[in-house]
C-alpha cells in the first residue's frame, strides 16, 4: 500500500519519459515537489534506474538529507525555478523533467530543456495554468506530455506496477512512509496543508 497512486503515478511519468528517449547519461532529470508522495518515489525510481536527479522542494535545507538519501544527485529550492521567464528559451539544462507542480514551476522548466527533451507533467500544486509559447516545441523538439492514473487500461497498469515493484527498494520505502491511525487523521490533513509532509503516509484503518 505504500507505493499507492503517488508511486504509480511516479512510475507512469518515468515510462512515459523513456518511451519518448529519456537514457541515463543524457543529463540531470529534474523532479518538482520532490518533498511530496509523488516526488520523494520518482526521486528513488530515477536513482535506481540510474539517472542523474536532482530534486526541487520548498524545503530544500529541511528535506536535503532525505533526499539525498532517497538518491537525489542534488537538491534545489524551488524559487530557482519558480518565475515564468521572460524569455521563451533559457540555457538548456535537464534531460527530462517530472512535475508535480504544475503552474509557474512547469512554465520556467519548459524553457530549460536540452534539445528532444520533455516533462512529465502529474500534479498542479502549484496552479493549473502555465504561460509558454510553442517556441521550446519548435526549436527545440520538446515535448509535455500529461500524466493520467486513473484511467490507464488495466493491462498497462499490471506492466506499471511490476515495474515499479521491482525497482523500488523496499528497505528505502519503509524509510520513505509514515504510517498513521484514522484518529490522526485530523492532525495530518492540518500537517498537509502546512507544508510539513513529506514522503508517503498510510492510513491503517485498524489501529
Amino acid at each position: 500500500m505504500a507505493i499507492g497512486t503517488a508511486g504509480f503515478t511516479a512510475m507512469l511519468a518515468i515510462d512515459q519519459l523513456e518511451q519518448a528517449g529519456l537514457r541515463p547519461g543524457q543529463g540531470p532529470v529534474l523532479v518538482t515537489g520532490a518533498s511530496g508522495g509523488v516526488g520523494s518515489t520518482a526521486v528513488h525510481l530515477l536513482a535506481r534506474l540510474g539517472y542523474e536527479v536532482v530534486a526541487s522542494t520548498g524545503r530544500a535545507a529541511e528535506r536535503r538529507d532525505d533526499l539525498i538519501r532517497f538518491g537525489a544527485s542534488d537538491v534545489i529550492e524551488r524559487d530557482t525555478i519558480a518565475d515564468v521567464p521572460e524569455r521563451p528559451l533559457l540555457t538548456e539544462r535537464w534531460a527530462g523533467v517530472v512535475d508535480a507542480v504544475g503552474g509557474s514551476t512547469l512554465s520556467h522548466v519548459l524553457a530549460e530543456l536540452k534539445y528532444g527533451a520533455g516533462v512529465a507533467a502529474c500534479g498542479l500544486a502549484g496552479g493549473d495554468k502555465i504561460t509558454s509559447t510553442v517556441i521550446p516545441f519548435l526549436l527545440r523538439g520538446n515535448n509535455l506530455f500529461g500524466i493520467d492514473s486513473v484511467m490507464r487500461p488495466i493491462e498497462g497498469r499490471q506492466e506499471v506496477w511490476q515495474r515499479a515493484a521491482s525497482t523500488m527498494d523496499l528497505a528505502m520505502l519503509d524509510a520513505m512512509t509514515t504510517e498513521i491511525g484514522l484518529a490522526e487523521l485530523p492532525d495530518a490533513a492540518e500537517a498537509i496543508l502546512q507544508g510539513h509532509v513529506a514522503g508517503r503516509w498510510v492510513v491503517n484503518v485498524n489501529r
